[in-house]
């Protein structure tokens, strides 16, 4: 069973990864360095709440200047779970922001050029790289389920990534075909997008508190703002905003996880992170390399039942 649940994740990646090809100018290469805290409430054997902030910080990135703190995140929301045997389903509704610092530094312009500018400037002429933020506010419906298996556990989860808020679009858009077609800056803001997440993890327990884990994650859009995909030239499609369908990401995810105490998890990883072009899902961009660490406390408002 161990070979077969490993062969099985390994297979998963590889033909996740099969029908892309390799990008028009190198991947740009990642270091960073990705920390959640996770807070869940039990109130009941079922029912949950969690709390859990983020930030990812980068340290390192080929060819252009590092973008240091570049992310912040927030999930809250209830927890349903339901147990039957060695079968455990579970089910979240979470509001999510997403927070995007920019540090003001130098880009690539045009990606694969070799030449660098800054990535934002108070005008033409100045010499001076601007800081920005953008945020994002978001839905997240997350059906899992989880199977035991002696010491193994085979655990699937599926997001459905809902952006209806994205304040990276901050000018009213003319279409440079047809004059008549015109989209202002609330219009692009506001919408409905929707990106599927799916993650296949095998974990084998060493110990009664130390575990090893293996997982991949599919990234898709599933559903297309209807504002700003309407934008020429794919110029509505952006990480901090609405994604365009199709494939988009793949994160591969090998580490630990050790239980410090009964409530109480510490779970580093090493994650692989390989990303696409915004409008072109066989030009890997990116490749960034992370430790992502996740601290899990898990405060239990109930008594078990003797």
């Amino acid at each position: 069973m161990k070979r077969l649940s490993v062969v099985a994740i390994s297979i998963f990646s590889l033909v996740a990864l099969s029908g892309i090809a390799q990008a028009d100018a190198p991947a740009k290469q990642e270091g960073r360095v990705w920390y959640d805290q996770n807070l869940t409430l039990a109130v009941t054997p079922e029912w949950s709440f969690t709390v859990m902030p983020g930030v990812r910080f980068e340290f390192a990135r080929s060819r252009e200047d590092a973008a240091g703190v570049q992310f912040l995140e927030f999930f809250i929301g209830p927890n349903y779970t339901y147990r039957m045997g060695n079968l455990t389903l579970k089910g979240s509704l979470w509001y999510y922001y997403m927070g995007y610092p920019t540090r003001g530094r130098d880009v690539e312009t045009p990606p694969g050029s070799g030449a660098l500018k800054c990535n934002t400037q108070a005008s033409p002429t100045a010499s001076n790289c601007l800081s920005t933020y953008s945020f994002s506010h978001n839905l997240e419906i997350i059906p899992a389920a989880e199977y035991r298996i002696g010491r193994w556990s085979i655990y699937d989860r599926v997001i459905f990534h809902n952006t209806f808020y994205a304040d990276v679009y901050n000018a009213d858009y003319v279409s440079p075909t047809d004059p008549t077609f015109k989209l202002d800056v609330g219009s692009q803001r506001w919408g409905w997008g929707t990106v599927l997440r799916e993650l296949l993890q095998g974990r084998y327990a060493l110990t009664d508190r130390l575990g090893v884990l293996l997982a991949d994650e599919l990234f898709f859009g599933i559903a297309e703002d209807s504002d700003t995909s309407k934008i020429a030239a794919g110029g509505g499609y952006k990480a901090p905003g609405y994604w365009k369908d199709g494939f988009r990401y793949n994160r591969t995810y090998a580490g630990i996880d050790f239980k410090v105490t009964p409530a109480l998890t510490v779970t580093p990883m090493y994650m692989l992170e390989i990303g696409v072009s915004a409008t072109d899902s066989g030009d890997i961009t990116d490749v960034a390399h992370n430790l992502f660490v996740i601290v899990t406390y898990v405060a239990k408002m109930f008594d078990d039942k003797k």
